[in-house]
């Protein structure tokens, strides 16, 4: 008998064949083994091979179509992985969330390296979407990333992540030589318990920024220091607009009345933000003069002020902005304004707004269509599923990841059978 390693000439043995010999995976054996197999060898063609020639016989085979998007994604072809994935929408193909995420983390990781600085922030606001311990990994290599945005929107995301690991990450934090870190780092340590986070968070009451130390001591307030609280409050009186807009922030969202005073006499600060913030601290408190501080700055002859107040309104869950917010929807009204109340809007439930992000969507910027693509991502309720997948096949490579991270983040949630055609 002749072997078929020493083939008499003229005999031609296909190379995925001849790989597979090789690798002992006979035709009796179930394709994802054989295809399993060869990846063990990197031999990520032959792979493509074997699947391309199930496909042939079957185009509509599902699991055969995600073996595929699992090879490319195994050999570091996440673009061709999503559109190969993206194929199965215009056959009515069935989503596979798990899957699709395993695509977006991929683009996440390219993202987090890209040259383009908007870009990686955007994958490192993706990475803290997809927050869980199977991601720690990913965590560890962007707080080590030299841009300090991914890292402070890395910390972020480890926020919501379970585990001592996730802990231990967000202490060392708080030794970021960049402010914006470490103030991150100290508001996500305000759910951590344990002598641990206790003591790097008295230390970072000594950080040369004073938004570090308010952070670090609404932390400790919110774990129920006396002392941190007491120091907060006086924070009110700071100088700096920002360290008074962040502490009414953080006194409002601890239920602090005891700071009530101190919070009306920000109603007559010459800040209308700073305003609005002692305003909205004061509604969570329930003390009226709040809520109509808000109406009345829907009325400021300043459009940003009163967008402002009804963005205030909408983090209470009260729709009294929303005759401001339509009027910013309309027509001949800036891009970056229209988009916003249509965020805004969504916050409320209140999908009036989508037409007009749909609209942008087929904008002839980049930066424009990208914007709009995160727009659909924070609407709820399967809101834009369909705009999505448009936006998966769009020619710029950003709108593409952007949609790809959206989408697989409300595919996750479960959202696709509430509203499918979005």
């Amino acid at each position: 008998m002749t072997s078929c390693l020493h083939r008499p000439s003229g005999w031609w043995i296909p190379a995925g064949f001849l790989a597979c010999l090789l690798a002992g995976c006979g035709r009796d054996a179930p394709l994802e083994t054989r295809v399993e197999r060869l990846l063990q060898k990197a031999e990520y063609a032959q792979a493509l091979d074997l699947v391309a020639q199930a496909l042939q016989k079957e185009p509509e085979a599902w699991p055969v179509q995600d073996l595929r998007v699992r090879v490319l994604l195994t050999a570091g072809r996440s673009e061709e992985a999503l559109s190969a994935y993206a194929g199965r929408w215009s056959r009515g193909g069935p989503d596979a969330p798990g899957l699709f995420r395993q695509i977006a983390i991929a683009l996440v990781r390219e993202g987090l390296e890209s040259g383009d600085g908007l870009l990686r922030a955007r994958a490192a606001a993706a990475l803290a979407a997809f927050a869980t311990s199977d991601l720690l990994p990913v965590f560890r290599g962007a707080l080590r990333h030299p841009d300090a945005s991914v890292r402070a929107l890395s910390v972020r995301g480890l926020d919501h992540v379970q585990g001592e690991e996730a802990g231990r990450l967000l202490r060392s934090a708080l030794e970021d030589p960049e402010t914006k870190v470490r103030a991150a780092a100290a508001e996500a340590l305000g759910k951590w318990a344990g002598d641990e986070t206790r003591e790097v968070l008295l230390q970072a009451q000594s950080d040369p920024s004073r938004e570090v130390r308010l952070r670090a001591g609404a932390s400790l307030a919110r774990q129920g220091d006396a002392a941190a609280l007491a120091l907060l409050r006086r924070s009110l009186g700071d100088p700096d607009d920002s360290i008074r807009m962040q502490t009414a922030e953080a006194l409002g969202h601890l239920g602090d009345r005891e700071s009530a005073p101190e919070l009306r006499a920000l109603l007559r600060d010459g800040n209308p933000y700073v305003r609005m913030y002692g305003a909205e601290a004061l509604a969570r408190l329930e003390d009226p003069a709040g809520r109509e501080a808000l109406r009345a700055a829907l009325r400021h002859a300043n459009r940003s002020v009163a967008l402002y107040a009804a963005e205030a309104f909408s983090n209470l869950g009260d729709a009294s902005g929303t005759p401001r917010l339509l009027q910013a929807l309309e027509p001949g009204q800036e891009l970056s304004i229209r988009l916003y109340a249509a965020w805004t809007l969504a916050r409320l439930r209140d999908l009036r707004g989508l037409p007009t992000v749909e609209e942008l969507l087929r904008h002839a910027q980049t930066q424009v269509r990208m914007q709009a693509t995160w727009t659909l991502g924070q609407m709820q309720e399967g809101a834009g599923i369909g705009p999505l997948r448009q936006a998966v096949l769009d020619e710029a490579r950003p709108v593409r990841l952007q949609a790809a991270w959206a989408l697989a983040a409300k595919l996750a949630r479960g959202e696709s059978g509430k509203m499918a055609g979005g």
